[in-house]
């Protein structure tokens, strides 16, 4: 059984459409990155599979149960760490465990306290003086002390330094994969998960234009930057081209399985004085990718 399925899942906020029949399948397991512009609908997909959201249409499922017909049930194995901080500031880390373990039948006082002295967080004292790194820091020790089964992170490391993410993602991720909880990750910062994940679902457009594994995705995708002996009038189109931009006598494309045959069809009509291939980064595809969106 997957730990996520979602199926033509439809959502739109006054008349515009945020998603337009997302569909994806997530293996147990899984270190998940999801990506895509601001207002791209990854935070409105994450609330939908924590059952906060309801779709227009479509179904997801999380570890098969429906989150829109058994939230309560679904979040004793599935918690959002969100990207705002919902902690009562007059509370200390001790004090918020009293309060809300008792909701969690697999809560694990021993991961927790362990976590919040990795964290270097003291149980005693208030919330109110947290930096905002900290209060994540907190909100992922409450979350694993859950003993969840899927871990939805919205932006954890959003607003947090460069030594705060290293500590958050490096060893939380690493005991999280140790344990086979799915994890699906979304964050701005794509240098830092690039590192951590082994899938990634780039959403543009309502629809996932990347849904593969990390792996796949170095292998099958190149950057063929084109010399051409006239300045470019009409951009080529083809399913192979996720992106495409020209600057006078310079074209640069984005391809995804595309053999040097296809590629020779796709430029038959350009005069090519000369042309280089290579591979991607993360951030350079999902920059790339997203500049085409936006264009």
């Amino acid at each position: 059984m997957e730990a996520i399925n979602i199926s033509q899942v439809n959502m739109s906020y006054n008349g515009h459409k945020v998603l337009d029949a997302v569909n994806t399948k997530i293996e147990p397991g899984k270190v998940v990155a999801l990506l895509g512009r601001n207002g791209a609908g990854k935070t409105t997909l994450l609330n939908i599979l924590n059952g906060s959201l309801r779709p227009v249409s479509g179904n997801a499922a999380v570890l098969g149960i429906d989150p829109e017909q058994n939230a309560a049930m679904l979040r004793q194995s599935c918690v959002l760490v969100s990207e705002e901080c919902h902690l009562y500031p007059w509370m200390t880390p001790a004090v918020l465990a009293r309060t809300f373990a008792p909701m969690y039948p697999t809560w694990n006082q021993a991961l927790y306290e362990k976590t919040l002295a990795g964290f270097a967080i003291a149980a005693d004292q208030k919330i109110a003086t947290f930096s905002k790194g900290t209060k994540r820091k907190l909100q992922l020790a409450f979350a694993l002390a859950t003993e969840p089964r899927v871990l939805l992170l919205d932006e954890p490391v959003g607003g947090v330094d460069a030594v705060a993410r290293e500590e958050i993602l490096n060893s939380l991720i690493e005991s999280l994969v140790e344990k086979g909880v799915t994890v699906v990750l979304s964050s701005h910062e794509l240098n830092d998960i690039s590192g951590v994940c082994d899938h990634v679902l780039i959403l543009s457009g309502g629809r996932f234009v990347i849904d593969c594994s990390k792996d796949d995705l170095a292998a099958s995708v190149r950057k063929i930057t084109v010399q051409l002996e006239n300045a470019v009038e009409t951009l080529p189109t083809h399913p192979a081209i996720l992106a495409v931009r020209a600057n006078g006598a310079e074209l640069e494309l984005v391809v995804r399985d595309c053999q040097q045959e296809e590629l020779a069809r796709i430029l038959a009509n350009f005069r090519v004085k000369s042309q280089t291939s290579s591979g991607m980064t993360l951030e350079e595809l999902f920059k790339a990718i997203t500049r085409h969106e936006k264009n």
